[in-house]
């Protein structure tokens, strides 16, 4: 079924499907891009597009431990198995990789969830494997997706945006004093040149929101400056 975001928005086509229990795919073209969500009744299990590969793109990863580079490197993709994103994501950290699930929904699914430009491509069928495996109730992600907007809203107001460039005060590694979280440290050793926050998240695979809120904290400590 194909259809105008302004007559049904992404958010209600999923809560279609979530009272209608269907399974099925919805496409969306919007904002100059493209999304596809993979549903199971009241669930999304899956996001991407065709060409969406999840063993690229963490391979595409800066400041990722080589161990876990290499193996990633070495999963052959097949036809029946797109993205691979079952297999890839054992090779990772699991904090590490919920961060990079959590990246591909920020980019391309929550943006898209109120957008009355557009159009969609609504599909009634057991789809094939998602490019990118998920398991997220449908109001759980439709209300994720309305505080990401707030949250983004609320960073830019303070000063946080998403184009801003920092850099660290000091090349030298914190203290050992100094507890800082695994992103953190990434955000830090990124910020060995001066880098967006926008530029700092896509090379390390986060959230935006995440890094916005790493950046807060090694601000608070005195780790960073604006680089503007």
């Amino acid at each position: 079924m194909l259809g105008s975001l302004s007559e049904f928005t992404l958010a209600q086509l999923l809560q279609f499907f979530a009272l209608a229990e269907r399974s099925g795919t919805v496409t969306v073209s919007a904002l100059d891009r493209q999304s596809r969500l993979f549903v199971e009744s009241d669930r999304i299990v899956g996001w991407g597009i065709d060409k969406f590969d999840a063993r690229d793109s963490l391979a595409a990863c800066e400041l990722m431990p080589a161990a876990a580079t290499a193996a990633i490197e070495s999963v052959r993709p097949r036809i029946d198995t797109p993205g691979l994103s079952f297999v890839v994501r054992n090779l990772i950290e699991p904090d590490r990789w919920d961060a990079y699930a959590q990246r591909q929904l920020e980019q391309d699914v929550y943006p898209l969830l109120s957008v009355d430009d557009g159009e969609f491509n609504v599909e009634i069928h057991r789809g094939p494997p998602a490019p990118l495996r998920l398991s997220i109730p449908i109001n759980s992600l439709i209300l994720d997706g309305s505080r990401w907007e707030s949250e983004m809203e609320a960073a830019k107001l303070d000063g946080f945006r998403l184009n801003d460039k920092w850099r660290r005060l000091c090349l030298d590694a914190p203290n050992r004093s100094v507890t800082l979280s695994s992103s953190e440290w990434l955000v830090w050793a990124t910020l060995a040149a001066p880098a967006s926050i926008a530029d700092v998240a896509r090379r390390i695979c986060v959230p935006d929101l995440t890094a916005i809120g790493n950046v807060r904290r090694l601000l608070s400590m005195g780790l960073i400056e604006r680089a503007d």
